[in-house]
């Protein structure tokens, strides 16, 4: 079962606490915390709901593989309304979603596994009897999150009858799913936990082909995955923060290699541009994902075999 995740990290109307995602934590920040604790997990695609200081946050985890979403409206808005975009884009592409604000950043991983083995249309996370971040929902439920009109955000929608009472809530002694980082008091409190639940070391792996020169890896491999759910070119570099000219010269680096073109693509008229992979283009990137996944999964073997009775480092 393939599970994403939405990242509220827009700001909004109602805040008036400092605005947190490049906040430090430790070796980090509490944007990339989420994002690695979330990808040892196993969690893919993680999309990113910018507003506030948007260039900024997506200059920051661009090197990170995650999606970014910008909310040009977040002024006016609620984080729910940050969450509901991230939602409406992420459906179509897993089975299951995590959704949760940047401003919760210290959640461990063993307790995102627990949430993980959850079968329930909905799963929350609690510590000693407070529901906390992130929230597991499945697909079939999204609709009904994204109808939900009243004015007390995602708290208010799962504690609305029809979420109510199929919601599963999982006990866990991680004082991250509640513990909100924004104030200087905050930040204080989590630098203390920070010292004493450092992120584990875990392996990184990075899947390259080349010729002469490399030429095709995990950038573009998720450029033409985003040009096949989004339909634009255009798009796709706005949601991974890179230039046109530079997706261009990447896609063209790469057909160059492989010998045949890579995209199909019609410019804007009266039916609108899109950009569409070509059948070879398809099978190429379909059989390169499948290695990927395959070789991370060796490669977790790997790290247990050598280093599993290590511990945290």
């Amino acid at each position: 079962m393939k599970t994403g995740a939405v990242i509220s990290a827009a700001g909004h109307k109602s805040s008036s606490s400092p605005f947190c995602p490049m906040l430090s934590l430790g070796d980090t920040t509490a944007i990339k915390r989420i994002i690695i604790t979330l990808q040892q997990a196993g969690v893919s695609p993680i999309v990113v709901v910018t507003g506030n200081q948007a260039k900024e946050v997506e200059k920051h985890i661009s090197k990170m593989g995650v999606i970014c979403l910008r909310n040009e409206d977040y002024e006016q808005t609620q984080m729910f309304d940050s969450i509901c975009m991230g939602l409406r884009y992420i459906e179509d592409l897993c089975d299951r979603v995590l959704v949760m604000p940047v401003k919760v950043p210290l959640f461990l991983e063993e307790s995102i596994g627990k949430l993980l083995k959850s079968s329930a249309p909905v799963a929350c996370l609690v510590y000693h009897g407070r529901r906390g971040h992130p929230v597991l929902i499945h697909k079939s439920r999204i609709g009904n999150l994204l109808s939900y009109d009243g004015e007390r955000g995602l708290r208010g929608a799962l504690r609305e009858p029809e979420f109510d009472r199929v919601v599963e809530e999982i006990p866990v002694e991680d004082q991250g799913i509640i513990m909100e980082v924004e104030t200087d008091e905050d930040c204080a409190r989590a630098m203390e936990m920070v010292r004493h639940k450092k992120i584990p070391m875990h392996p990184k792996f990075s899947l390259y082909l080349e010729r002469d020169q490399v030429f095709f890896g995990p950038g573009i491999a998720q450029f033409l995955s985003l040009i096949v759910h989004t339909g634009s070119m255009q798009t796709a570099c706005t949601q991974m923060n890179m230039s046109y000219s530079k997706g261009w010269k990447i896609m063209k680096t790469a057909e160059k290699e492989l010998g045949y073109p890579l995209l199909v693509t019609q410019a804007g008229g009266a039916d609108g541009g899109f950009s569409q992979l070509t059948p070879k283009a398809a099978v190429f990137l379909d059989k390169f994902l499948k290695m990927e996944q395959e070789m991370k999964r060796e490669m977790d073997r790997l790290y247990q075999q050598y280093y599993g009775n290590e511990g945290e480092i």
